[in-house]
């Protein structure tokens, strides 16, 4: 099935696979998008905002990919929920609220659905640029839970679509139940899950969430709280894979994180979308 290691010389290819057609279109565009990205952006920006996009990370510098990976940052550019999550809330908003924009449309169609099956579509579509990698994979099962939740009018159960996109990702590629990727995905999203939903039942950390003197804070403590869940359940993974220990991980997310949120990743989505009319250099 597969086979995890490590090497001192570089991979030498002895015998060439035999790739779908489908594969080999996505590497094409996604190559292709990652050049076009790195034209509009030069330098090590450019290959970060490639490997955000499209999962091509071959321009970052190994000495950048050293500290990201010290400062715990290197998720940011490894496709992950975080990117997945940013990307179809992205899609869904400006969907929603552009819809929105239009009376007639306001108030004859469902736009909340609409806007969730067209974050579905675009979701489905950056996995299969990305190249469908581990993280990915969860990320957009879990995303698909959610957004199947809104069109059927259900609550979305987290630690269920957790399970479900365990048994997926296991069932095409179940040697990657020994990959850093797979361990280092699911122990963050479970321990995020498990510590805010135990948070949910303590009064002060709902007092938190309520009280409108609290409203500017709420946003770094949240983000602070995810980092610090987050590192900690990924620490031990990290040591024994990579031998490293996070010395400054939490204050590091704490500056990144909102940026990927607020800037980047809206940035990138509204790239793409102008992308067609040689406008995207604006984003």
């Amino acid at each position: 099935l597969g086979a995890v290691g490590y090497a001192q010389s570089p991979m030498v290819e002895i015998e060439g696979g035999n790739p779908s057609a489908l594969g080999l279109l996505a590497f094409r565009w996604r190559m292709a998008l990652s050049r076009h990205i790195q034209a509009q952006v030069p330098g090590q920006d450019g290959a970060f905002s490639a490997a955000i996009l499209t999962g091509d990370r071959s321009g970052i510098d190994p000495a950048v990919e050293q500290d990201l990976r010290i400062s715990t940052l290197y998720h940011l550019v490894s496709i992950s929920g975080l990117h997945m999550t940013l990307i179809a809330a992205a899609v869904f908003v400006f969907v929603r609220y552009g819809l929105a924009a239009v009376p007639g449309l306001a108030l004859r169609l469902p736009l909340k659905k609409i806007a969730a099956a067209i974050a579905l579509a675009a979701g489905f579509g950056y996995l299969w640029i990305s190249g469908f990698e581990v993280a990915a994979q969860r990320a957009y099962v879990m995303t698909a839970c959610f957004l199947v939740a809104v069109l059927i009018d259900r609550p979305a159960l987290t630690l269920r679509s957790v399970a479900l996109a365990a048994m997926i990702v296991l069932a095409f590629a179940p040697e990657s139940l020994m990959e850093a990727g797979f361990q280092m995905s699911f122990a963050a999203t479970i321990g995020l899950i498990s510590a805010f939903e135990a948070l949910r039942r303590q009064g002060w950390w709902m007092a938190l969430q309520t009280d409108p003197r609290w409203r500017f804070v709420k946003p770094v403590i949240a983000c602070a709280m995810t980092s610090l869940v987050a590192g900690t359940a990924t620490a031990p993974f990290s040591a024994f894979h990579f031998n490293l220990m996070a010395q400054y991980g939490l204050l590091a997310n704490l500056l990144a994180v909102p940026m990927m949120g607020a800037v980047v990743m809206p940035a990138a989505v509204i790239g793409l979308a102008l992308a067609p009319f040689g406008l995207d250099w604006l984003a």
